[in-house]
């Protein structure tokens, strides 16, 4: 399809030709695509940009085999998987569309809790920006971190994601194919048309286009996405018992331990997860939550804790870790500010449990005495 000229006029009504062009290369296009991404936006709104060039591991242990061009999440959790290419590149066809589907099934196959969270943590440091301020701003008081980061994980397991193949032009090749993939998929798969236009004087436009929402598949996808009500056992009935007997017996102790430190054990807003609810004299605390990962396994949610005073210091993160491997063993991850994790089975020892008793009664004292 050709594209003709198009013009701007300025205050003093000065007309300016912007005739097409071409981008200068790849790595501007994924430039200008991180730091303004509401070029590729469409009706889901704003986008908080994870990282360029995410990591995506092909096996549970793997570090990474590949790397998507960029990772963006939606104000309502949902993960936003980009690939850009320029139009000459020759890829853009077929290969781009099995490069995307390797991304998207192996990253929510091996995608562990608190990753993404962890990545937009190491981004915002990485550009000397405070990512608890970066992420509030983001938000604008819709959601609590700690719900959003669990509603991100959740979803990117559930495969709830979005894909969008980004190119100064889209041949009619893929736009077919991503109007295919977007009927027949519960993911949401778009592609941008990012159109460059030039002045003589250099001034670059650039002109959006959305391909592959159609009304048929948004339909579909709105009666997909909603979420019947759901009990504490029939979760532990669909995500456990898949994992055997005895994590499903060590779910039903993970809900007493709760009860009786005081708190409640409830089933998230998103499904992905039973978390630990604590009424505090400041707010609800969440330290534990019970989740499906890894055949079943009881994590420490610092990713939360982190946003608590009592917590906010890497020392007292620290501590809230190594008391946790005191107790369990090696956790699954060393950061402390994600989802380190245990088997969920280590709760049938009688010894254990009784000290999870002591340590979940230590959280929330110490997140009372910070006050």
């Amino acid at each position: 399809m050709s594209r003709s000229v198009i013009y701007t006029v300025d205050g003093d009504g000065t007309l300016t030709a912007m005739r097409p062009s071409v981008p200068r290369d790849e790595d501007y296009m994924q430039m200008l695509v991180a730091r303004h991404p509401e070029l590729i936006a469409d009706d889901d709104g704003a986008l908080l940009l994870i990282r360029r060039e995410q990591p995506i591991a092909d096996r549970e242990d793997g570090s990474g085999r590949w790397s998507l061009d960029h990772l963006f999440v939606t104000r309502s959790g949902i993960p936003v998987l980009v690939e850009l290419k320029r139009a000459v590149d020759t890829r853009l066809r077929r290969e781009v569309v099995g490069q995307m589907l390797d991304y998207a099934a192996n990253g929510t196959a091996y995608w562990q809790g608190g990753r993404i969270a962890e990545s937009f943590a190491a981004t915002m440091a990485e550009a000397d920006i405070d990512a608890d301020a970066e992420l509030a701003a983001f938000l604008n008081g819709s959601t609590d971190p700690e719900q959003f980061w669990e509603q991100v994980d959740a979803n990117f397991a559930a495969g709830r994601i979005k894909m969008v193949f980004v190119a100064d032009t889209i041949p009619r090749e893929l736009a077919r194919i991503v109007e295919f993939l977007n009927e027949q998929m519960k993911a949401d798969v778009r592609a941008v048309e990012l159109s460059w236009f030039e002045s003589q004087g250099g001034i670059t436009a650039l002109t959006p286009r959305i391909i592959g929402e159609t009304v048929r598949a948004q339909n579909e996808k709105a009666a997909r996405t909603s979420l019947p009500a759901i009990s504490r056992y029939e979760w532990i009935g669909q995500r456990l018992t898949p994992c055997g007997d005895e994590v499903v017996k060590a779910a039903e102790i993970f809900i007493s331990l709760n009860e009786d430190a005081g708190g409640r054990a409830v089933v998230t807003s998103s499904q992905g997860s039973i978390i630990s609810e604590f009424e505090t004299s400041s707010g609800v605390l969440y330290p534990l939550r019970l989740s499906p990962e890894r055949k079943g396994s009881i994590q420490l949610c610092l990713a939360y804790l982190v946003n608590r005073p009592a917590f906010a210091s890497a020392e007292a993160r620290q501590r809230a870790y190594q008391d946790l491997v005191n107790i369990v063993g090696p956790l699954s991850t060393k950061t402390l500010t994600g989802y380190p994790g245990f088997d969920a089975r280590k709760l049938n020892d009688p010894a254990i449990r009784s000290q999870l008793a002591a340590y979940l009664g230590w959280i929330r004292q110490t997140a009372e005495q910070s006050i």
